[in-house]
């Protein structure tokens, strides 16, 4: 009987394991609250944002609010498989009043007693220093292994550092780092550059650091390499390399 009593104990703290894991798909996602109280203003005229609204399906809103250190400092929330479950997560740009910027993902999960949330599902260490920041390049299966990577530029006006990190467990862990890019200047409300796919499979297309020329990175022989496409003379020219323009 104990035995029997033992299994039925763990199959319900299985069962209940599993459900209250339940991911649910969101169908939107936008930053609410705008907020001054952390004065980097390195997007111009985009503040940062206190909170994170998440559309389900049957019109429900969850809101995400982040304590009043930290805020929401990027140009938009993207929707992204990180895990490979199937179910998007939430991937944004988060700033801390003492320790700078870091990646981080959140999902929608679904209790027992029907309630949603949003849980943080990954991030990375914070870069560690106020107003440091880092923004988002592109989010794909760089590396041909069927797992998404994420690419960013790490202090894209100060180290241009471009980094490629992936889901290990609940962190994003680098798996390359390459000096030499940047994907922003300091005002502008928006990325420059992104993915491409142009017959040979996806590929990272951003400025140099000195914003001179326009590199494409992508993944080779087991290793990523930066080849130059030309020179940089502005966004909309870029964006035409993006769209495989001749």
């Amino acid at each position: 009987m104990t035995g029997a009593r033992f299994s039925l104990a763990a199959l319900l703290c299985c069962l209940v394991t599993t459900a209250i894991a339940d991911p649910v798909a969101p169908l939107s996602a936008r930053f609410v609250e705008p907020t001054n109280r952390y004065p980097h203003n390195v997007l111009g005229d985009l503040p940062g944002f206190g909170a994170l609204d998440v559309g389900l399906e049957g019109g429900r809103t969850l809101r995400l609010t982040l304590p009043d250190t930290r805020v929401f400092e990027d140009i938009a929330p993207r929707l992204w498989d990180i895990d490979g479950d199937g179910i998007a997560e939430i991937v944004v740009v988060e700033s801390d009043h003492r320790l700078g910027a870091r990646l981080t993902a959140w999902s929608v999960q679904r209790a027992l007693d029907g309630a949603f949330d949003l849980k943080l599902r990954a991030a990375n260490d914070f870069i560690g220093t106020r107003f440091r920041w880092l923004a988002v390049a592109g989010i794909a299966d760089f590396t041909g292994d069927g797992r998404s990577e994420i690419a960013f530029v790490e202090m894209p006006h100060l180290a241009r550092r471009l980094v490629f990190v992936r889901l290990v467990g609940d962190r994003f862990e680098p798996i390359a780092r390459m000096e030499g890019f940047s994907n922003h200047r300091i005002g502008e409300n928006f990325i420059t550059g992104g993915t491409r796919d142009c017959g040979a499979g996806t590929e990272l297309v951003l400025p140099s650091a000195n914003w001179q020329r326009v590199a494409g990175v992508t993944f080779v022989n087991g290793a990523f390499n930066a080849t130059d496409l030309g020179p940089f003379t502005d966004v909309q020219g870029l964006e035409a390399l993006r769209a495989c323009a001749d």
